[in-house]
C-alpha cells in the first residue's frame, strides 16, 4: 500500500509521473507470459527480464542524487562514469532472481523514490551542484522518461508474446 505524502510544488508533478509509470510497468509485467521474459528486447544483450531488472538501477540513481540533496552533500559525479559497469554487474547479480521478485523490487524502488522526493523542498528546485550537467530540477523532470522507455520495451514483449 502506498504511503501518504505531501510534495512541494515543483516536485507533485513529477512524483505523480513517477507512480503513475511505475504503476503501468507493474500492471504490464504481470500480464507478460513467462517465457516472454527470456526473449531478446530491443535492448542489444538484454532480455527483457533484464529489463525489468534495470529499473531498480534507475531508482538507486535517482535516490543517491537525492539522498546528496535531503543530507544536503556533493553528489559524487564519478557514479555516472559507473552506469555501464553498475547495469552489467546487476544485470549478472539477478540472472537468478524470479519476475515477480523484479516485480516486487521495482515497487519498493518507486515507494523509495517517493519517500525521498517527498523530502524535498521549495528551495531545492534551483539546486545546481557545479560539477553537474544539469540542475536537480532539470534531472527530476527528465527521470519519468527512463520508466516510460522501459515500459515500451516491456509493452513490445507482450506484443511479441501474442
Amino acid at each position: 500500500m502506498m504511503a501518504e505524502r505531501t510534495f512541494a510544488p515543483w516536485v507533485e508533478p513529477i512524483a505523480a509521473q513517477l507512480r503513475q509509470g511505475r504503476a503501468e510497468i507493474v500492471e504490464l509485467a504481470h500480464t507478460i507470459p513467462g517465457d516472454a521474459w527470456r526473449r531478446q528486447s530491443p535492448l542489444p544483450g538484454w532480455t527483457y527480464k533484464d529489463v525489468l531488472g534495470h529499473l531498480a538501477v534507475g531508482d538507486w540513481v535517482c535516490q543517491t542524487v537525492l539522498r546528496s540533496v535531503v543530507e544536503d552533500r556533493p553528489f559524487d559525479m564519478g557514479i555516472l562514469a559507473e552506469l555501464d559497469a553498475r547495469n552489467a554487474r546487476y544485470r549478472e547479480e539477478r540472472l537468478n532472481t524470479t519476475v515477480e521478485r523484479l516485480i516486487a523490487e521495482a515497487e519498493a524502488e518507486g515507494e523509495e523514490t517517493q519517500d525521498l522526493l517527498a523530502q524535498l523542498n521549495d528551495a531545492e528546485e534551483k539546486r545546481q551542484q557545479a560539477d553537474a550537467p544539469m540542475g536537480l530540477a532539470e534531472y527530476l523532470r527528465m527521470f519519468p522518461s527512463h520508466d516510460q522507455e522501459h515500459l515500451a520495451h516491456l509493452g513490445a514483449a507482450r506484443e511479441a508474446a501474442r
